[in-house]
């Protein structure tokens, strides 16, 4: 008897925009192929240029909320403006209570405190991603 293959499901598409390159480093093992599609850029206006120039949009952003040029709060904003909807993660060292109202009011509720536990974000990403 053949056993039957089943199809795979899709690779979850994530995006992580965080201007210290360890943690994007790290992220890229924790998110590898072929579970993940992995892409990383050091900066808002990177993530906003990679957003940009990718027609398949991608299923979970993580960011950073202190990042040069734009804030993790602004990048959001500027996801929201231009009708991405995808499932948000912030990875912060310090997030303040006006801060964390900013994020709730643009439908991210998942945020870590840097350092983050590995397998917690993980599953927080499969958890939002499924």
């Amino acid at each position: 008897m053949l056993d039957r293959v089943l199809p795979m499901d899709p690779a979850l598409k994530i995006l992580a925009v965080d201007d210290t390159r360890s943690v994007t480093l790290s992220m890229g093992f924790v998110f590898a192929k072929p579970r993940y599609e992995f892409t990383c850029a050091d900066s808002g206006m990177d993530g906003l240029a990679k957003i940009e120039a990718d027609s398949d949009p991608y299923d979970v952003i993580i960011v950073d909320q202190e990042m040069p040029c734009l804030t993790g709060v602004e990048f959001v904003r500027e996801i929201r403006k231009r009708g991405i909807s995808a499932k948000v993660i912030v990875v912060a060292d310090v997030v303040s209570s006006e801060i964390r109202r900013a994020y709730e009011g643009m439908d991210v509720h998942v945020m870590f405190s840097k350092p983050f536990d590995v397998g917690r974000l993980r599953s927080a990403v499969d958890g939002i991603g499924a």
